[in-house]
């Protein structure tokens, strides 16, 4: 019986160190993970308007649903005007969201407009 009982709180502690090393090494593997991905940081006190306007430009060339896109931009004291035309509200949020991801904008003011669809033809009811 004392057998049992040894073998028992033996299992429990390797078992108790197994597991506590496993999550040990999961917790470091995401923060090398989250090291990698953050950007390194900049000092926005020596970024120019043009170095931001130029960074946003680039980001934007880089997204992919808007590369039929006509999309400006202007920047002044950190603040990004967009402008030009995109075929749907939903690409002013992906150019803005883009915009947004560059390190020291301050804000971005999306003065883009959207393609407007032709209305279609309204039926007449009484024609046959």
């Amino acid at each position: 019986m004392k057998r049992i009982a040894v073998l028992l709180v033996f299992l429990l502690l390797t078992g108790g160190a197994s597991a506590a090393q496993n999550s040990n090494t999961k917790s470091a593997k995401k923060s090398t993970s989250n090291a990698a991905a953050k950007p390194a940081a900049v000092d926005c006190s020596k970024m120019t308007d043009d170095q931001i306007n130029s960074a946003v430009k680039d980001k934007l060339a880089k997204a992919p649903s808007l590369k039929d896109a006509t999309v400006n931009s202007a920047t002044s004291a950190g603040v990004v005007t967009l402008t030009g035309k995109v075929k749907t509200g939903g690409l002013k949020g992906v150019a803005t969201n883009a915009a947004k991801r560059v390190p020291c904008v301050k804000k971005v003011d999306n003065k883009m407009e959207t393609e407007s669809k032709a209305a279609p033809a309204a039926k007449n009811k009484n024609a046959k």
